[in-house]
């Protein structure tokens, strides 16, 4: 009888984990379907900033970065923003974050070689109660003197006319806040599979194209391209507002549309470029201060969100093989062509180098970004708090911080 009842309760639980399966994939094509109506609608900057004439006035724009220990990637990417074409006034803010290598020296000298156009600023203690790099964009702020502000982080690539195409996109949407998606530039085939993983799951779960809504609640912002206005910075409450927030790109989004400001979101291939990380171990342990803090610190919420992860990204290309039943095979085969045509087509939109072949490899990048998702917040909660640019920051200081 013991025996039965024990086969009894695997059957129920195959049971459940097929239902599950089921409507997670029914789940995931449902935003699939949401993610090719909507992508359409999110341009590339290339394509549709040259589309107005020139402005006959440009506005000013201050370029504002902060940098800790980023001697070796610093002095080009700087370089790139400094040789814009832009026809306005523009300056860039360099902010040397306490840095301990070369980082400062490389902003006094590009600013002897720039003295029109950079302000080297130094930061040699961090105050209580501020992030390091949050605290260094605020004071770049203050100092900057441009109608429009421009966070980005300090090994970013700048194509040329990247600044004008972005500001005269932005004026002819009438927009107050523009963010661009980077061309996200990644070695090896391990690393790629999990960079189309992540941005691909990104995609369909922060629907970027609704940001532009007033109506809709999704905000995007990415730390590499954030061009506001001036005044919209001010009025929402600057960084002083997201101090304590390691998830500060997209929380200055969500704050500047909560406040009322028009937002747009555009693909930056072609326009701006980052090596985001160098291997894939390197980008697990760099997404470790930023997954855990998105999700509010919510050990649960990391545990639904793995399991859905799996559940939608993973388990369906299994079952599409080795599933019993064939209604269930053929839901699990669907997902998976849904996940192969959006890696077919969504490089022809953002303009992606990406080949379609790394769907077969789509189960180990969400695998990945499952394994990451864990691990910030393991890690996060043995340390009892977040870990970034050589300081520690409590996490009950963190959970309680607006």
């Amino acid at each position: 009888m013991r025996a039965g009842r024990i086969r009894g309760g695997g059957r129920a639980l195959g049971g459940l984990g097929t239902l599950l399966l089921v409507l997670g994939s029914a789940g995931w094509l449902a935003a699939c379907g949401g993610w090719f109506r909507g992508v359409r609608r999110v341009p590339v900057l290339s394509d549709v900033g040259g589309q107005q004439d020139s402005l006959d006035e440009y506005p000013s724009v201050s370029v504002v970065l902060a940098a800790r220990d980023e001697g070796a990637e610093v002095g080009e990417a700087v370089r790139s923003v400094l040789e814009q074409d832009y026809p306005g006034r523009l300056e860039v803010v360099a902010v040397d974050d306490r840095s301990t290598d070369r980082t400062g020296e490389i902003f006094t000298e590009l600013a002897a070689e720039y003295p029109e156009s950079l302000k080297p600023l130094r930061v040699d203690c961090l105050p209580e109660g501020w992030l390091g790099k949050n605290h260094a964009l605020y004071l770049g702020a203050k100092q900057a003197e441009g109608e429009w502000l421009l966070f980005t982080d300090a090994d970013v690539r700048f194509a040329p006319g990247c600044v004008g195409d972005a500001v005269r996109y932005a004026l002819r949407e009438r927009l107050d806040h523009l963010t661009l998606s980077p061309e996200l530039i990644s070695r090896g085939v391990a690393l790629k599979s999990f960079v189309a993983a992540f941005v691909l799951v990104f995609e369909v779960t922060q629907r970027p194209w609704r940001a532009a809504d007033p109506g809709a609640k999704e905000a995007v912002g990415v730390g590499s391209f954030n061009l506001l206005k001036r005044e919209a910075y001010l009025a929402s409450g600057t960084h002083r507002a997201i101090r304590l927030r390691p998830d500060d790109d997209m929380r200055l989004a969500r704050m500047l549309k909560e406040a009322g400001f028009s937002q747009g979101v555009a693909y930056g291939t072609g326009s701006i470029s980052v090596e985001w990380h160098r291997s894939l171990a390197g980008a697990v342990r760099g997404l470790e201060k930023s997954i855990f803090p998105g999700l509010d610190y919510r050990l649960s919420t990391a545990l639904v969100a793995s399991f859905v992860l799996f559940l939608i990204n993973v388990a369906p290309f299994f079952g599409t093989l080795f599933a019993r039943r064939p209604a269930v095979r053929a839901i699990c085969f669907a997902d998976v062509l849904a996940v192969v045509a959006m890696y077919v087509y969504g490089p022809r939109i953002s303009g992606s180098k990406l080949s379609p072949l790394y769907a077969a490899l789509h189960p180990f990048g969400a695998g990945a970004l499952i394994y990451a998702t864990l691990r910030s917040a393991a890690v996060t909660l043995a340390r009892g708090g977040v870990e970034w640019r050589d300081t520690f920051y409590p996490l009950d200081l963190l959970k309680n911080a607006p």
